[in-house]
This record gives structure tokens, sequence and C-alpha cells, in this order.
């Protein structure tokens, strides 16, 4: 197994995700398996790809348009098996229309478990969380 390769495919799919953020919540959703687990940082839980984009849509063509989604501070991989990995963001958020830096009480953590389908990597869960300042 090549990592390299496999950071670059991970790191590719975070970008698919920052691209469709605050757009286009069926991009946004591809980046999941169809049966996903995805829990925002207000502790609520969609199960599986559709749900996921039509609440992200539902979000960004109100209370969400305009958002960017930031990079995080700090990221790991952790690769568990061949086809398995998890990968922790920490220090991002989801920029306001006009601002450019994050604000300490947006920050988050997220908790993301990759898993390579068909020679292609998906999230497979995705939690976020405050980061408690």
């Amino acid at each position: 197994m090549n990592r390299d390769e496999d950071r670059a495919a991970l790191d590719q799919l975070e970008q698919q995700q920052v691209l469709a953020w605050g757009e286009d919540g069926t991009a946004f959703a591809a980046t999941f398996t169809e049966d996903a687990d995805f829990v925002d940082v207000m502790g609520g839980h969609l199960h599986g790809r559709t749900a996921i984009a039509e609440s992200l849509q539902q979000g960004f063509d109100t209370f969400m348009a305009g958002t960017r989604m930031s990079a995080p501070r700090e990221r790991s991989v952790q690769f568990i098996s061949d086809d398995l990995a998890v990968v922790i963001n920490s220090g991002n958020c989801v920029l306001r229309p006009g601002s450019q830096e994050c604000r300490t009480e947006d920050l988050s953590i997220q908790t993301k478990v990759a898993v390579r389908q068909d020679g292609r990597w998906l999230f497979r869960t995705f939690q976020n969380t405050r980061i408690r300042t």
C-alpha cells in the first residue's frame, strides 16, 4: 500500500467537501458512502447519502447560505487497515459570510472514518463537535 497516495486521496476528498460547502449538498454528500452516518455540531444525526444531501442543501439554501468551510488547524490520519482510516481535523469552522477567520466559539473537531470501496476512498462516518473553550 502506498500511504502517500492514500493520504492524497483523502486530502482530495476533503477538498471536494470544501468546494461543495455552502452551495451543493449533493456534491458534498458524494464524499460519503450510501449508508453513511453524519452527526452535525448540534447533535443531529443523518443516515445515508440522500439524507445528508437533502439536509445540507436545505441549510445551504437558508441559514448556511454564503458560508464557507475553513481548513483545519491540525489534521491527523491513522490507517487502521489497508481500506480503513480515521481522520481527525481540529480547529476548523464554518466561516460566516464576509469572515476570513474562525471565531473561537465556532471552532470544532471532526472525526471521520474513511473506507476504501471499489478502489475509492469515501467517508462512512462523520462526527462534528465544538471545541470547549
